[in-house]
């Protein structure tokens, strides 16, 4: 679907998810479980229309007109696929296709709520050639730091895979699944470039490993 897409036939008036800690890029996939009745509603009405929902990251604990406050930036992504399931949950797949700004929140009768937003910032997201898009990094450096993080929180995954993985999908995948704090991935989500993406990745990685070893060098 997405290739078919340009900013002319983008709605810019968007069912939105807001979600803590859940941000995915343009050409990367996210996994939903939605189960509460607004979310669900959400679901149903995208699956009739348009099919795509945006993504959108919240404010820890603020809020404005009683509703949570959410970042100006997200992630457009189309439901690829999608079960209901028996208990009435639906588990879809969305795949992004461009991030956008919130211009504003559009009042409705709807459970969900929805925005109008602009693309044009982020407009380089529908360039084809970007699917392929690949930049050189030291991706053993990378990995190494990585093993460290995640040995750090006590995650686990298998290395062989990861190592077989492109740079790009290997940049993207730790901004997604890291469990860095809302800011540090608002931060990677609002990247303009993969290479600049790369660089803010390691920063935090860095911070965290760093942090790590002068705590234990204060325990020693």
């Amino acid at each position: 679907m997405k290739k078919n897409l340009d900013l002319k036939n983008i709605p810019t008036k968007i069912p939105v998810f807001p979600l803590a800690n859940a941000i995915f890029f343009p050409n990367t996939l996210l996994p939903l479980n939605i189960f509460e009745p607004r979310y669900k509603q959400m679901t149903e009405h995208a699956l009739s229309n348009h099919k795509m929902i945006g993504m959108v990251q919240t404010k820890s604990a603020v809020t404005v007109n009683k509703k949570v406050e959410v970042f100006k930036i997200g992630c457009l992504g189309v439901i690829e696929n999608h079960e209901k399931t028996p208990d009435g949950r639906y588990l879809i797949n969305l795949m992004g296709i461009v991030r956008f700004k919130i211009l504003n929140e559009i009042e409705t009768d709807n459970l969900y709520r929805s925005f109008e937003v602009a693309y044009d910032q982020f407009s380089s997201d529908l360039d084809k050639t970007k699917e392929m898009e690949e930049i050189k990094i030291n991706k053993f450096d990378l990995l190494d730091k990585t093993k460290k993080f995640f040995k750090m929180h006590q995650l686990s995954t298998d290395w062989k895979v990861v190592e077989k993985v492109k740079s790009s999908q290997l940049i993207n995948s730790l901004a997604m699944i890291c469990p860095f704090t809302v800011g540090e991935k608002q931060r990677l989500l609002e990247t303009y470039s993969l290479e600049e993406r790369n660089e803010v990745l390691q920063q935090i990685i860095n911070f965290y490993i760093l942090g790590n070893h002068q705590n234990n060098k204060t325990l020693n």
